[in-house]
């Protein structure tokens, strides 16, 4: 029995020592294993998906985000633009965010295909001058889904957003 009381510190010293060293083969195997079963992201990085209105039927602009001062905070590049961009009619006025709106986003006079035809980004001053006067995001919500699962999941959409059509 005084051999256990010896030897159970003796171990722990033994274990501590180990964790402090440089990780072997193995142990370096299993954090890449861990890695790729739990993704490289916290899962509070893993973008929701939203809803919106909007004051009128601009599904075919792209939008861009204003800060509070004027200033850009969001545009995306003629890349960024795919037919997939175009947000999907839910009912009712809402309309499903595909291209990265926010409660501050405006519509430009750009539609998709312009948009996505340009050899390069317009600048902030090109971008500013496209947006249509009034042309905004008049509601927005964030949905209890991650992004790329919303377009399979419409009628759960729908229910959190009341929509009864």
């Amino acid at each position: 029995m005084k051999i256990l009381y010896f030897m159970l510190p003796l171990a722990l010293l033994v274990g501590c020592a180990k964790k402090n060293s440089a990780p072997t083969t193995d142990e370096q195997q299993i954090v890449k294993q861990s890695v790729i079963l739990t993704g490289s992201r916290p899962a509070s990085a893993i973008l929701k998906a939203s809803a919106f209105k909007m004051s009128g039927d601009y599904s075919d602009k792209v939008a861009i985000t204003l800060n509070d001062d004027g200033t850009l905070a969001y545009f995306p590049a003629p890349s960024d633009i795919s037919a997939n961009s175009r947000p999907l009619d839910l009912g009712e006025g809402w309309w499903l965010n595909r291209q990265g709106l926010s409660s501050r986003s405006v519509f430009t006079r750009y539609t998709f295909e312009e948009y996505a035809s340009l050899p390069a980004v317009p600048s902030p001053e090109e971008l500013k001058a496209a947006v249509i006067p009034g042309a905004r995001v008049t509601d927005f919500r964030k949905l209890d889904m991650p992004a790329y699962e919303a377009s399979e999941r419409l009628p759960e959409i729908k229910a959190q957003l009341g929509i009864t059509k």
